[in-house]
């Protein structure tokens, strides 16, 4: 929740500075060239992660003796949101930044630079994945470079499959039928005595309500005369809250227990459990736990939500912006990229990348990749826009207030969506 609160309290900030601060329009002061560009740069992402991306970032730094990088750990997303928040008011924003929604702190400030350097001719835009540049839009222009960019993935526990009889050679292919299996996984999978066992549940439930939501023909929010406005809670969106509801009245998924699912089902307490593919490389094999996984299940539609990261140029002084761009075409090669995602669970983003010998190599030593990997042929992204932590914070208020049974789903989605506008108001 302080993280939710956080971001909102950002974005409005954002909101108000969009007026005070330049426009794509305003033409950064020109002066001769120095001899070394040097660029501040900020990254949110920690651990192996954070260590792959200096370790990168630093290799173009020894090869550009006309570049010299200087970096930041800025901490989590939440918290990066908030320095680069600030920092733009008081005009010390860094020049190159990895962070989550990158483009709110880009295009609402009707800075698209990124979209006239991702044309050029040795970038090859193409070749990246149609959803996953929905992931950097603004207003549907491209306001940052997708990097570390996840999917959902559904995992499960092979021995408490095992014990259940339970057979995925073919896997559910809806949600109904996913439903199924989870209870039977529930009702003949225990294989711990687990007093507090469940055939199903999520680390990161608004990302998997809002790919649900998706994936039943609802768009979340619209663009109606120029202005965003909540769509969530119409007759589709009740549809998926109401069928949420039944994974808890059917005893399957334990009610506001989501911080705790990634712990439950490592311990071999959960069946099933939907998050990040970048677990993919840090969960392995004990002795009450072997990982597996299946596509995403579906509504009406097939489709895949995105999750991650992006870098954006804040930089304002144009050498500083090419030498930005240096960096960020560095990053986002075939090779480099490629292996960043690899190194750290996320997944290659570049169409080609399907073709190198890393990417053969790790479907061979781990298959499970495959699942994620084929998914991104139907990724999207939802729309960008200032209120968006709100909109989040008021999900996992909706979703608490559905699985405890404290409102219908109906109801709930309808509080969500009048706090939003309220908020947008």
């Amino acid at each position: 929740m302080k993280k939710f609160a956080l971001l909102v309290i950002v974005l409005l900030a954002l909101g108000s500075l969009a007026m005070a601060m330049g426009t794509e329009e305003s033409m950064p002061a020109t002066s001769p060239r120095p001899e070394v560009v040097k660029l501040q740069v900020w990254y949110a992402i920690s651990g192996s992660s954070g260590e792959a991306f200096v370790k990168q970032a630093t290799a173009f730094d020894a090869a550009r003796p006309d570049i010299e990088l200087e970096f930041t750990f800025s901490g989590s997303y939440a918290d990066t949101a908030t320095k680069v928040s600030a920092a733009l008011l008081s005009g010390n924003a860094p020049d190159v930044a990895l962070m989550a929604a990158g483009q709110l702190y880009t295009g609402e400030r009707g800075n698209f630079a990124m979209e006239k350097f991702v044309k050029e001719a040795d970038f090859n835009m193409t070749d990246i994945y149609d959803g996953v540049w929905e992931y950097a839009e603004y207003d549907g222009r491209i306001a940052s470079v997708p990097y570390g960019i996840s999917t959902q993935v559904m995992y499960y526990n092979k021995k408490i499959l095992d014990r259940a009889g339970i057979d995925l050679t073919k896997p559910p292919a809806t949600w109904e039928e996913f439903l199924k299996v989870a209870k039977q996984a529930q009702l003949k999978g225990n294989t711990t005595g687990a007093a507090d066992f469940y055939g199903f549940d999520t680390s990161d439930g608004v990302w998997l309500i809002k790919f649900m939501l998706r994936r039943n023909k609802n768009a979340m929010v619209e663009k109606k005369d120029g202005k965003v406005v909540p769509v969530f809670q119409d007759a589709k969106g009740v549809e998926v809250a109401t069928f949420w509801k039944r994974f808890v009245d059917e005893k399957v998924m334990p009610a506001g227990q989501h911080n705790n699912a990634e712990k439950k089902f490592l311990a071999g307490g959960l069946a099933f459990i939907a998050a990040s593919s970048t677990r993919m490389s840090r969960w392995g094999t004990t002795d009450t736990f072997e990982l597996g996984a299946i596509p995403m299940p579906s509504f009406a539609k097939k489709s895949v939500a995105l999750g991650g990261n992006g870098i954006v140029i804040l930089a304002e002084d144009v050498h500083q912006q090419q030498a930005g761009w240096e960096l960020v075409k560095y990053l986002e090669n075939v090779e480099n990229q490629t292996a960043f995602a690899l190194e750290t669970g996320y997944l290659p983003i570049r169409k080609s990348a399907l073709q190198t010998p890393i990417v053969k190599e790790a479907l061979a030593k781990n298959p499970l990749y495959k699942i994620a990997f084929d998914q991104m042929e139907n990724t999207w992204a939802y729309m960008h826009f200032a209120e968006m932590g709100t909109m989040d914070a008021n999900f996992w208020y909706a979703l608490d207030e559905i699985e405890k049974a404290v409102l219908s789903p109906a109801a709930a989605l309808e509080k969500a969506a009048n706090a939003l506008i309220k908020e947008m108001q």
